[in-house]
């Protein structure tokens, strides 16, 4: 498998933690070191992966809602064989995102080590 199909392959198990709140493919994917980081109005917020891992497990699905998925793979951004950044677009009930998504390959595959993200 390629490095851009394995990315991609990356960018979708993401978009299925966000659409099933999946916690298992959510711990497969997102480095425990993860962190994120956004900016509204002048004011940083700072997530620590515990604390998105708990807002994930109380959100209700949008799988579970029958929320038709909207979701967009916009760019994948190879900067070494082991680095790489995507960037998405997507829905998440009333809310449209666009995440950046840092990710390097380990042992474990492709996964998250950091997500900068605003509301669309």
């Amino acid at each position: 498998m390629s490095t851009i199909s394995e990315l991609e392959k990356a960018a979708q198990l993401y978009f299925d933690v966000l659409y099933e709140c999946n916690l298992e493919k959510f711990d497969a994917l997102f480095h425990p070191s993860c962190h994120l980081f956004t900016v509204r109005d002048g004011v940083e917020t700072v997530l620590p992966l515990p604390r998105y891992r708990e807002i994930i497990a109380a959100r209700q699905s949008p799988a579970s809602v029958g929320q038709p998925r909207e979701e967009r793979l916009d760019n994948i951004l190879t900067l070494s064989a082991e680095a790489a950044l995507i960037a998405v677009s997507v829905r998440v009930h009333d809310k449209r995102f666009k995440d950046h998504l840092g990710l390097i390959r380990g042992a474990d595959g492709w996964r998250i080590v950091s997500k900068v993200y605003v509301a669309a």
